[in-house]
């Protein structure tokens, strides 16, 4: 094998390497961030639990309010009852408000004991939310770290190769660098070896001529039909 084939193969070898590198960093940024949007996911539905709990502690309150407005308003109708010089039918109308109040305020405490249950309820939702959440985040921090750990030693990887390539690039003839990167931007194998008279690259068969001058290493070999640089062992 020519030692200008040796080159351009070392070269392909390194190419295939960092791109293998560069897809295997896209691939974990893409993994860091699904475990971002794993962890504001988690964030999101303990945080929903959490409105849901202040809501519903709103609305207590609310009901309660309600509560003490009515309680106010029959004493006031209970104490023109019994202090107010009115008439028979005013009588009539304050007794009809007094007892519709007293069936209203039953039933807000109705509600407002049953909402205390809710809450009670989603209070333990609320601090089980937030477990599942502190020990969900740690868990997939600890994920993000060593992704990011992984993603770190692949580009340092890759730095190495980009200059192991430099050094490739420089110790090859120009011209050669020329037509292979020529190729490169067409096949990621510009370097293809013969194997049974056929172009492992296009798998077309080439001419005995283009084999027997590969195989006797007079210059460089081109295919006929996709013009990668041929070699043959």
């Amino acid at each position: 094998m020519l030692p200008e084939i040796k080159q351009l193969l070392d070269l392909q070898t390194i190419d295939a390497q960092r791109a293998d590198a560069s897809a295997r960093i896209d691939r974990l940024q893409r993994d860091l961030k699904r475990l971002h949007d794993a962890i504001e996911e988690e964030k999101s539905l303990a945080a929903s639990v959490q409105d849901a709990l202040r809501e519903l502690q709103h609305n207590s309150r609310m009901k309660n309010l309600e509560v003490d407005e009515l309680d106010s308003q029959i004493r006031d109708y209970q104490k023109r009852l019994d202090e107010g010089i009115i008439s028979f039918k005013e009588m009539e109308d304050l007794r009809a408000k007094i007892s519709l109040e007293r069936t209203r305020i039953d039933q807000l405490e109705d509600d407002a004991l049953s909402m205390m249950d809710s809450i009670e309820t989603r209070t333990q939702e609320a601090e089980d939310a937030q477990t599942h959440l502190s020990d969900r985040e740690a868990t997939v921090q600890q994920q993000i770290r060593e992704t990011q750990d992984h993603i770190d030693e692949t580009r340092r990887q890759l730095a190495e190769m980009d200059s192991e390539r430099v050094r490739t690039v420089e110790a090859a003839p120009a011209y050669l660098i020329t037509q292979y990167e020529s190729l490169h931007k067409r096949f990621g194998n510009p370097i293809a070896e013969i194997k049974n008279g056929t172009c492992t690259g296009c798998k077309l068969k080439v001419s005995g001529n283009t084999t027997e001058r590969a195989r006797g290493e007079l210059g460089v070999v081109t295919c006929e039909h996709c013009s990668r640089v041929l070699y043959t062992l």
